[in-house]
């Protein structure tokens, strides 16, 4: 089963450096009100996995003028929420799996979307159509 998971884009590295640079309990607190946020929905979705995950996140941008490793570190939030609500035991490396693949796109809003599964046959389907590997003997 894939778990999939849509919300507004977290604040990226350069937010969080700004937050810190104010001192560390707006940082502690912008910290706490993102994971409770997706603590919250995740909460209301009634899926767990008790051992290894494969993620995917696909991000959707207003401008593609960010660096892609400053929006990537928006993931902290997300995986803090997500063991939070229990749907993750953990988000370290025994948990999460490898690869950890991350899509980026344009987009109207900014928006994060994170598929999570208990196997990693998923991940192959967004890698084929993303990278154009078209040719059905290489994407089955």
């Amino acid at each position: 089963m894939i778990f999939e998971l849509t919300l507004s884009l977290p604040p990226t590295l350069n937010d969080k450096i700004n937050f810190a640079r104010q001192g560390w309990q707006v940082s502690a607190r912008h910290k706490k009100h993102w994971t409770d946020i997706i603590c919250q929905f995740a909460c209301t979705c009634d899926v767990k996995f008790k051992d290894k995950v494969w993620l995917e996140f696909h991000w959707y941008l207003k401008t593609f003028a960010r660096d892609h490793d400053n929006v990537a570190a928006a993931s902290k939030y997300i995986m803090d929420g997500l063991i939070q609500a229990g749907v993750i035991k953990n988000d370290n490396l025994c948990t999460i799996q490898s690869p950890v693949l991350h899509y980026y796109y344009r987009s109207k809003k900014d928006e994060a979307c994170l598929r999570m599964a208990g196997s990693p046959e998923f991940l192959l389907e967004n890698f084929c159509k993303s990278n154009q590997f078209y040719d059905r003997r290489v994407c089955t």
